[in-house]
Protein backbone atom coordinates (compact mmCIF):
# COMPACT_ATOMS: atom_id res chain seq x y z
CA UNK A 1 0.00 0.00 0.00
CA UNK A 2 1.28 3.43 -1.09
CA UNK A 3 2.63 5.79 2.30
CA UNK A 4 -0.36 8.08 2.97
CA UNK A 5 0.53 11.15 4.82
CA UNK A 6 -1.25 13.99 7.41
CA UNK A 7 -0.92 17.57 5.71
CA UNK A 8 -3.31 19.10 8.38
CA UNK A 9 -5.71 18.39 11.45
CA UNK A 10 -7.36 20.31 14.00
CA UNK A 11 -9.79 19.70 16.52
CA UNK A 12 -12.40 20.46 19.02
CA UNK A 13 -11.81 19.77 23.07
CA UNK A 14 -11.83 20.39 26.56
CA UNK A 15 -9.27 22.90 25.84
CA UNK A 16 -11.79 24.60 23.31
CA UNK A 17 -12.16 24.70 19.44
CA UNK A 18 -9.28 24.73 17.22
CA UNK A 19 -5.93 22.84 16.85
CA UNK A 20 -3.31 25.30 18.96
CA UNK A 21 -5.21 25.28 22.10
CA UNK A 22 -5.14 21.26 22.58
CA UNK A 23 -1.41 21.16 21.06
CA UNK A 24 -0.44 23.20 23.54
CA UNK A 25 -1.73 21.79 26.57
CA UNK A 26 -0.88 18.38 25.50
CA UNK A 27 3.07 20.04 25.23
CA UNK A 28 2.78 21.13 28.61
CA UNK A 29 0.24 18.04 30.41
CA UNK A 30 -2.32 20.03 31.36
CA UNK A 31 -5.36 18.94 32.62
CA UNK A 32 -8.75 20.74 31.53
CA UNK A 33 -10.59 21.41 34.41
CA UNK A 34 -13.35 19.16 35.15
CA UNK A 35 -17.26 21.05 35.08
CA UNK A 36 -20.58 20.64 36.24
CA UNK A 37 -22.26 18.31 33.70
CA UNK A 38 -25.39 20.43 32.31
CA UNK A 39 -28.12 20.38 34.61
CA UNK A 40 -31.00 19.22 32.32
CA UNK A 41 -28.38 16.06 31.53
CA UNK A 42 -27.76 14.89 35.20
CA UNK A 43 -31.09 15.12 36.86
CA UNK A 44 -30.30 11.31 38.26
CA UNK A 45 -26.63 12.31 39.31
CA UNK A 46 -26.56 16.25 40.61
CA UNK A 47 -23.13 16.04 41.18
CA UNK A 48 -22.01 14.90 37.80
CA UNK A 49 -18.71 16.32 36.32
CA UNK A 50 -16.76 16.18 32.93
CA UNK A 51 -14.13 17.71 30.87
CA UNK A 52 -16.48 19.61 28.42
CA UNK A 53 -15.74 21.37 25.32
CA UNK A 54 -15.88 24.97 27.07
CA UNK A 55 -19.32 26.99 26.25
CA UNK A 56 -20.53 24.23 23.05
CA UNK A 57 -23.30 25.22 21.86
CA UNK A 58 -24.19 24.06 18.64
CA UNK A 59 -26.32 26.29 17.31
CA UNK A 60 -23.94 29.29 18.42
CA UNK A 61 -21.31 27.08 16.76
CA UNK A 62 -22.41 27.04 13.73
CA UNK A 63 -25.71 29.17 13.32
CA UNK A 64 -29.05 28.56 13.02
CA UNK A 65 -29.60 27.45 9.48
CA UNK A 66 -29.75 23.44 9.51
CA UNK A 67 -29.10 22.76 12.74
CA UNK A 68 -32.21 22.63 14.64
CA UNK A 69 -32.38 19.64 16.46
CA UNK A 70 -28.64 18.21 15.64
CA UNK A 71 -27.37 15.99 18.23
CA UNK A 72 -23.84 17.05 19.83
CA UNK A 73 -21.74 14.57 18.30
CA UNK A 74 -22.34 16.25 14.72
CA UNK A 75 -22.31 19.47 16.17
CA UNK A 76 -18.75 18.64 17.50
CA UNK A 77 -17.95 17.61 13.78
CA UNK A 78 -19.47 19.43 11.78
CA UNK A 79 -17.08 22.53 13.66
CA UNK A 80 -13.81 20.51 13.58
CA UNK A 81 -14.73 20.01 9.52
CA UNK A 82 -14.63 23.94 9.63
CA UNK A 83 -11.65 24.34 11.60
CA UNK A 84 -9.39 21.88 9.72
CA UNK A 85 -10.71 23.21 5.80
CA UNK A 86 -10.53 26.94 7.07
CA UNK A 87 -11.44 28.48 3.66
CA UNK A 88 -10.91 25.97 1.50
CA UNK A 89 -14.33 24.20 -0.04
CA UNK A 90 -14.92 20.67 -0.51
CA UNK A 91 -15.02 18.81 -3.85
CA UNK A 92 -15.75 15.31 -5.49
CA UNK A 93 -12.32 14.01 -4.80
CA UNK A 94 -12.32 15.15 -0.50
CA UNK A 95 -13.94 11.83 1.17
CA UNK A 96 -14.70 11.59 5.07
CA UNK A 97 -14.21 9.17 7.13
CA UNK A 98 -15.61 9.66 10.78
CA UNK A 99 -14.96 7.12 13.90
CA UNK A 100 -17.82 6.76 16.64
CA UNK A 101 -19.15 4.21 19.26
CA UNK A 102 -22.62 4.23 18.21
CA UNK A 103 -23.45 7.83 16.43
CA UNK A 104 -25.57 9.75 19.04
CA UNK A 105 -26.69 7.51 22.20
CA UNK A 106 -28.50 10.72 23.42
CA UNK A 107 -29.76 10.73 19.86
CA UNK A 108 -30.90 7.21 19.77
CA UNK A 109 -32.58 7.37 23.31
CA UNK A 110 -34.36 10.76 22.59
CA UNK A 111 -36.10 9.20 19.74
CA UNK A 112 -37.06 5.93 21.40
CA UNK A 113 -38.56 8.12 24.42
CA UNK A 114 -40.56 10.01 22.40
CA UNK A 115 -42.08 7.03 20.15
CA UNK A 116 -42.99 5.34 23.93
CA UNK A 117 -44.67 9.09 25.13
CA UNK A 118 -46.78 10.19 21.64
CA UNK A 119 -50.25 9.19 21.01
CA UNK A 120 -48.92 6.71 18.21
CA UNK A 121 -45.07 5.34 17.88
CA UNK A 122 -44.80 7.36 14.94
CA UNK A 123 -46.01 10.27 16.64
CA UNK A 124 -42.27 11.59 16.69
CA UNK A 125 -40.89 15.44 16.02
CA UNK A 126 -39.16 15.15 12.99
CA UNK A 127 -36.10 16.98 14.38
CA UNK A 128 -35.08 14.06 16.18
CA UNK A 129 -35.23 11.77 13.44
CA UNK A 130 -31.92 12.31 11.57
CA UNK A 131 -30.11 11.94 14.98
CA UNK A 132 -31.32 8.08 15.11
CA UNK A 133 -28.25 7.48 12.19
CA UNK A 134 -25.23 6.30 13.27
CA UNK A 135 -23.66 8.29 9.79
CA UNK A 136 -25.94 11.70 10.90
CA UNK A 137 -22.35 13.53 11.84
CA UNK A 138 -20.60 12.20 8.93
CA UNK A 139 -22.63 12.96 6.19
CA UNK A 140 -24.19 16.19 7.90
CA UNK A 141 -20.63 17.40 7.99
CA UNK A 142 -20.06 16.27 4.68
CA UNK A 143 -23.49 18.35 3.22
CA UNK A 144 -22.17 21.49 5.11
CA UNK A 145 -18.63 21.62 4.03
CA UNK A 146 -19.07 20.32 -0.14
CA UNK A 147 -17.08 17.15 1.06
CA UNK A 148 -18.31 15.03 -2.03
CA UNK A 149 -16.19 11.98 -1.82
CA UNK A 150 -16.98 9.17 -0.48
CA UNK A 151 -18.66 9.26 3.08
CA UNK A 152 -17.76 6.47 5.92
CA UNK A 153 -18.96 5.98 9.30
CA UNK A 154 -17.02 3.09 11.78
CA UNK A 155 -17.81 1.81 14.81
CA UNK A 156 -15.20 -0.02 16.57
CA UNK A 157 -15.88 1.91 20.27
CA UNK A 158 -12.60 3.07 21.40
CA UNK A 159 -10.56 1.85 18.35
CA UNK A 160 -12.63 3.91 16.20
CA UNK A 161 -10.06 6.43 15.57
CA UNK A 162 -7.21 4.29 14.38
CA UNK A 163 -10.05 1.96 12.27
CA UNK A 164 -11.10 5.52 10.40
CA UNK A 165 -7.36 5.94 9.70
CA UNK A 166 -7.10 2.96 7.65
CA UNK A 167 -10.01 3.31 6.38
CA UNK A 168 -8.75 6.53 4.97
CA UNK A 169 -5.84 5.02 3.74
CA UNK A 170 -7.31 2.34 2.10
CA UNK A 171 -9.22 5.23 -0.23
CA UNK A 172 -6.30 6.89 -0.86
CA UNK A 173 -4.55 3.88 -2.03
CA UNK A 174 -7.26 2.39 -4.12
CA UNK A 175 -7.54 6.20 -6.11
CA UNK A 176 -11.15 6.93 -4.60
CA UNK A 177 -10.08 9.96 -3.23
CA UNK A 178 -7.39 12.88 -3.56
CA UNK A 179 -7.83 13.74 0.31
CA UNK A 180 -9.21 12.27 3.15
CA UNK A 181 -10.71 14.00 6.31
CA UNK A 182 -10.27 11.30 9.18
CA UNK A 183 -10.57 11.17 12.34
CA UNK A 184 -13.02 10.04 15.25
CA UNK A 185 -15.52 12.11 17.96
CA UNK A 186 -17.88 11.76 21.04
CA UNK A 187 -20.13 13.47 22.73
CA UNK A 188 -20.48 13.80 27.10
CA UNK A 189 -24.46 13.15 27.65
CA UNK A 190 -26.40 11.40 30.28
CA UNK A 191 -27.01 8.75 28.72
CA UNK A 192 -23.25 7.93 27.62
CA UNK A 193 -22.68 8.55 31.24
CA UNK A 194 -24.62 6.29 32.38
CA UNK A 195 -23.95 3.53 30.22
CA UNK A 196 -20.07 4.50 31.32
CA UNK A 197 -20.44 4.47 35.24
CA UNK A 198 -22.32 1.31 35.05
CA UNK A 199 -19.69 -0.26 32.66
CA UNK A 200 -16.31 0.80 34.93
CA UNK A 201 -17.90 2.55 38.20
CA UNK A 202 -18.42 6.12 39.28
CA UNK A 203 -14.48 6.99 39.04
CA UNK A 204 -14.38 7.36 35.30
CA UNK A 205 -14.72 10.83 34.54
CA UNK A 206 -16.00 11.46 31.12
CA UNK A 207 -14.52 14.00 28.01
CA UNK A 208 -15.44 14.53 24.45
CA UNK A 209 -14.17 16.42 21.37
CA UNK A 210 -13.87 15.53 17.89
CA UNK A 211 -10.17 15.40 15.96
CA UNK A 212 -9.92 15.27 12.55
CA UNK A 213 -6.50 15.00 9.66
CA UNK A 214 -6.21 15.68 6.34
CA UNK A 215 -4.86 12.65 4.54
CA UNK A 216 -3.10 13.04 0.99
CA UNK A 217 -1.13 10.36 -1.00
CA UNK A 218 2.97 10.95 -0.51
CA UNK A 219 4.01 11.38 -4.24
CA UNK A 220 0.96 13.60 -4.77
CA UNK A 221 0.41 15.64 -1.27
CA UNK A 222 -0.74 19.24 -1.57
CA UNK A 223 0.36 20.27 1.98
CA UNK A 224 3.47 19.82 4.08
CA UNK A 225 3.88 16.64 5.33
CA UNK A 226 3.22 16.51 9.11
CA UNK A 227 3.56 12.65 9.39
CA UNK A 228 3.59 9.51 7.30
CA UNK A 229 1.12 6.76 8.08
CA UNK A 230 3.40 3.52 7.75
CA UNK A 231 0.95 0.84 9.00
CA UNK A 232 -1.99 0.31 10.51
CA UNK A 233 -3.21 -3.05 12.06
CA UNK A 234 -6.16 -4.64 14.16
CA UNK A 235 -7.38 -7.42 16.19
CA UNK A 236 -9.54 -8.87 18.48
CA UNK A 237 -8.41 -10.01 21.51
CA UNK A 238 -10.39 -13.31 22.93
CA UNK A 239 -11.31 -13.94 26.62
CA UNK A 240 -10.24 -10.86 27.49
CA UNK A 241 -6.28 -11.43 26.47
CA UNK A 242 -5.15 -8.24 25.51
CA UNK A 243 -1.68 -8.23 26.46
CA UNK A 244 -0.39 -11.00 24.13
CA UNK A 245 -2.80 -10.27 20.99
CA UNK A 246 -2.22 -6.21 21.47
CA UNK A 247 1.69 -7.80 21.15
CA UNK A 248 1.15 -9.56 18.34
CA UNK A 249 -0.55 -6.50 16.70
CA UNK A 250 2.02 -3.95 17.41
CA UNK A 251 4.67 -6.50 16.03
CA UNK A 252 2.81 -6.62 12.52
CA UNK A 253 2.32 -3.59 12.69
CA UNK A 254 6.24 -2.80 12.87
CA UNK A 255 7.37 -5.19 10.40
CA UNK A 256 4.96 -4.06 7.76
CA UNK A 257 5.94 -0.22 8.45
CA UNK A 258 9.86 -1.88 7.94
CA UNK A 259 11.04 -0.28 12.01
CA UNK A 260 11.74 -2.55 14.84
CA UNK A 261 10.93 -1.93 18.28
CA UNK A 262 14.32 -0.24 19.13
CA UNK A 263 13.74 2.71 16.53
CA UNK A 264 10.22 3.68 18.07
CA UNK A 265 11.16 7.33 19.67
CA UNK A 266 7.56 7.12 21.26
CA UNK A 267 4.92 4.77 22.40
CA UNK A 268 1.49 5.78 23.30
CA UNK A 269 -1.10 3.52 24.94
CA UNK A 270 -4.76 4.68 25.28
CA UNK A 271 -4.88 4.42 28.91
CA UNK A 272 -8.32 1.62 28.58
CA UNK A 273 -10.31 1.58 31.75
CA UNK A 274 -9.95 -2.04 33.37
CA UNK A 275 -7.79 -4.60 32.95
CA UNK A 276 -7.26 -3.84 29.45
CA UNK A 277 -5.59 -0.78 30.20
CA UNK A 278 -3.16 -2.47 32.16
CA UNK A 279 -2.31 -5.20 30.04
CA UNK A 280 -1.72 -2.75 26.98
CA UNK A 281 0.94 -0.61 29.45
CA UNK A 282 2.43 -3.06 30.52
CA UNK A 283 2.84 -4.56 26.69
CA UNK A 284 4.76 -1.19 25.83
CA UNK A 285 6.85 -1.66 28.92
CA UNK A 286 8.00 -5.12 27.68
CA UNK A 287 8.05 -3.40 23.73
CA UNK A 288 10.02 -0.12 24.21
CA UNK A 289 10.66 -0.02 27.57
CA UNK A 290 9.86 2.98 29.65
CA UNK A 291 11.73 6.12 28.10
CA UNK A 292 9.70 5.69 25.42
CA UNK A 293 6.33 5.28 27.02
CA UNK A 294 6.63 9.41 28.41
CA UNK A 295 7.66 11.36 25.71
CA UNK A 296 3.87 11.98 24.83
CA UNK A 297 1.05 13.07 26.72
CA UNK A 298 -1.09 10.52 27.85
CA UNK A 299 -4.96 10.37 26.37
CA UNK A 300 -6.11 10.06 30.24
CA UNK A 301 -5.12 13.78 30.52
CA UNK A 302 -8.75 14.26 28.65
CA UNK A 303 -10.81 11.89 30.84
CA UNK A 304 -12.80 8.78 29.43
CA UNK A 305 -13.25 10.53 25.44
CA UNK A 306 -14.29 6.81 24.35
CA UNK A 307 -14.11 6.72 20.23
CA UNK A 308 -12.20 10.13 20.46
CA UNK A 309 -9.65 8.39 21.72
CA UNK A 310 -7.31 7.33 18.64
CA UNK A 311 -7.66 10.69 17.37
CA UNK A 312 -6.35 12.54 20.73
CA UNK A 313 -3.17 10.06 20.58
CA UNK A 314 -2.43 11.35 17.05
CA UNK A 315 -2.88 14.69 18.35
CA UNK A 316 -0.70 14.03 20.96
CA UNK A 317 2.50 12.32 18.79
CA UNK A 318 1.85 15.20 16.47
CA UNK A 319 2.01 17.68 18.82
CA UNK A 320 5.42 16.63 20.74
CA UNK A 321 8.26 18.59 20.05
CA UNK A 322 11.58 16.42 18.41
CA UNK A 323 13.56 15.87 15.57
CA UNK A 324 12.04 15.45 12.40
CA UNK A 325 12.19 11.30 11.28
CA UNK A 326 11.30 10.27 14.40
CA UNK A 327 8.96 6.54 14.84
CA UNK A 328 6.39 6.70 16.69
CA UNK A 329 3.41 4.26 17.75
CA UNK A 330 0.29 4.29 19.47
CA UNK A 331 -2.05 1.34 20.19
CA UNK A 332 -5.56 1.77 21.31
CA UNK A 333 -7.44 -1.18 23.34
CA UNK A 334 -11.17 -1.29 23.81
CA UNK A 335 -12.59 -3.72 27.17
CA UNK A 336 -14.78 -5.59 24.39
CA UNK A 337 -12.04 -6.66 22.82
CA UNK A 338 -10.75 -4.75 19.76
CA UNK A 339 -7.29 -4.06 19.80
CA UNK A 340 -4.49 -1.64 17.27
CA UNK A 341 -1.66 -0.18 16.71
CA UNK A 342 -0.71 2.81 13.97
CA UNK A 343 2.82 3.39 13.39
CA UNK A 344 3.81 6.84 12.21
CA UNK A 345 6.89 8.41 11.09
CA UNK A 346 6.74 12.30 12.26
CA UNK A 347 8.15 14.84 9.52
CA UNK A 348 8.25 17.84 11.67
CA UNK A 349 9.43 19.62 15.02
CA UNK A 350 5.84 18.77 16.37
CA UNK A 351 5.25 22.29 16.04
CA UNK A 352 4.55 23.12 12.42
CA UNK A 353 0.67 21.74 12.13
CA UNK A 354 -0.19 22.37 9.02
CA UNK A 355 -2.47 24.73 7.06
CA UNK A 356 -5.15 25.07 8.96
CA UNK A 357 -5.63 28.38 11.35
CA UNK A 358 -6.58 27.55 15.04
CA UNK A 359 -10.10 29.74 16.26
Amino acid sequence: MSTAVITAWSAVSPYGTGREPLARALRSRTRPPESAAPEEWTAARPAETARLVPGFDVREALGKAGTRGMDRLTGLTAVTARELLGEQEGDLGTGLVLGTTAGSVQGFLEFTKASFEGDRPIDVPPSKVPNMAMNRAASASAIRHGLKGPNSTVAAGRLSGLVALAHARRLLADGRARRVLAGSAEEYSASRAHLTHAAYGDDVVLGEGCVLFLLEPGESATGEPLAEVLSVHHRVAPAGDFGAVLTATVRTALTEAGVHAEDVWAALPSDAPGPAGAQEREAHRSLFGADALDRAAPPALLGETAAATGGFQLAALLSEPGEPGRVAVCTTTDPDGPVGCAVLRLLTDGRTTGRSDAA
